[in-house]
């Protein structure tokens, strides 16, 4: 059948995005179209540079290009060691979630495990940047869990494999939060329900766009 064969492809593609043992299992799970839209708790982690343009503006394109492979390294590896699903690239940032395409009960605390190892690369390599002489970088991240329709949808213009949905709205508009707190991870009240073995420290509520009530947002707490 058509989707199967298709879905078969997606799978080899998507390895790029997944950690190779999540799409073996997927091709193990027996499912007629592991890709298909599916309504799956997923946990969504959005994270970019901070002050982006003024860290590129003095540097040749070269340099500029090599400094956001550089970071995207930073933010990408710790998403797959850590069983995410790349879902796309934002320029300075990244997309990603746990919970699909193979549903997992660990979600929010492997997106929570992912944070903690982005900031501690990060930090390594502003660290390194600025023993050169460079600015120092700071990720922003924001992580929230819930529902989402997850699946290949098919369309040219994004990745093969997408979540849509509230949560997912919500950890962008929580990343784009974090710029107004001195903490680097701001991190949702549906992540915050789920995780288990971390630590997160409420900063208050907040008013987020398209959210009829405010939301209470917390931060990871660094072990020191």
């Amino acid at each position: 059948e058509m989707s199967q064969r298709r879905s078969r492809q997606l799978l080899g593609t998507l390895r790029q995005y997944v950690a190779g043992e999540v799409v073996d299992e997927l091709l193990r799970s027996g499912l007629n179209d592991p890709l298909a839209p599916r309504r799956l708790d997923v946990t969504t982690l959005v994270a970019d540079m901070e002050g982006y343009t003024s860290q590129v503006e003095t540097l040749s394109l070269e340099e500029a290009a090599r400094l956001t492979t550089d970071f995207l390294e930073c933010l990408t590896g710790p998403v797959l060691a850590h069983r995410g699903t790349l879902d796309k690239y934002t320029g300075d940032g990244l997309v990603a979630f746990w919970g699909a395409p193979l549903p997992n009960l660990d979600h929010a605390d492997l997106a929570l495990d992912a944070a903690a190892r982005i900031l501690l690369e990060v930090a390594q390599f502003s660290a390194a940047r600025m023993a050169l002489g460079k600015p120092p970088l700071r990720v922003r991240i924001g992580i929230e869990s819930g529902a989402a329709m997850a699946g290949d949808y098919g369309t040219a213009a994004r990745s093969i494999y997408t979540a849509v949905g509230d949560s997912v709205n919500t950890a962008a508009r929580l990343e784009q939060a974090a710029r107004d707190y001195p903490h680097d991870v701001i991190v949702g009240e549906g992540t915050a329900a789920l995780s288990q073995r971390h630590r997160l420290l409420l900063l208050g509520e907040r008013q987020l766009r398209g959210k009829g009530r405010p939301t209470r947002v917390y931060t990871l707490e660094q072990a020191v």
